[in-house]
């Protein structure tokens, strides 16, 4: 079984041509199914970048949902 980070990883190597990429391009070359491709996104967006004050974090809920050990 694919794990979320390994998915994440391989949608950032698809990412640094700066260009916009389309999720049906990404689900191309990242076989996973498309609600799951849509929930990764949704979650990069949502839980990581304050584009205002320029800041990373993540949450422990946002951990469990990588699967990453608290």
């Amino acid at each position: 079984m694919v794990t979320i980070i390994i998915i994440i990883e391989k949608i950032v190597v698809l990412l640094p041509d700066s260009d916009w990429h389309k999720l049906e391009e990404i689900n191309k070359e990242i076989p996973v199914l498309t609600h799951q491709l849509e929930e990764i996104t949704l979650f990069l967006r949502e839980s990581f970048i304050n584009k205002e004050n320029l800041k990373l974090k993540i949450t422990s809920k946002r951990l469990r949902f990588l699967d990453v050990p608290i």
